[in-house]
């Protein structure tokens, strides 16, 4: 497997309370993120099937159309295949972000992946975050809305 380069993302794995957190450290180019996310689907595999992952993106640009459509469809799809669902996936974005959050073509992806019960969520304080990724986990017979509301 591909491993992103340390300088560009970090992951560690939190036991308490059962998160993956990978960052991304510096802006770079879509073809870095392919790897970051098998790098993640390897780590929550590893760490009895992870289903609750933190990622802050505000270092990164906004991603492609076509990465968007990898994420939405076969990442989603074998994310939920290889772990199991739910999978919750809060994302912590800078203010720049947030014309791409709200558009339709990034709710379009949200429902996509919905379908498949991988739920990306974006927010702009890392704790509410891992408010959300907490809830969900002590809720686990809830799923969050399909349209991601403002943050």
């Amino acid at each position: 497997m591909q491993v992103p380069s340390p300088d560009l993302f970090s992951l560690t794995y939190e036991a308490v309370p059962r998160l993956l957190v990978g960052r991304w450290l510096q802006d770079s180019e879509d073809e870095d993120l392919y790897p970051a996310y098998r790098q993640l689907l390897a780590a929550a595999k590893a760490h009895d099937n992870c289903r609750f992952w933190l990622l802050d993106m505000r270092q990164r640009s906004w991603h492609t159309v076509a990465f968007a459509k990898w994420f939405s469809g076969l990442l989603a799809n074998e994310v939920v295949r290889e772990i199991g669902a739910p999978v919750f996936v809060a994302y912590v974005a800078n203010e720049a972000h947030r014309v791409d959050i709200e558009s339709v073509a990034t709710q379009a992806t949200l429902r996509h992946a919905a379908r498949v019960e991988f739920y990306p969520y974006f927010f702009s304080d890392e704790a509410a975050a891992r408010e959300w990724l907490l809830y969900y986990q002590a809720h686990p017979d809830q799923t969050p809305a399909v349209e991601q509301p403002s943050r």
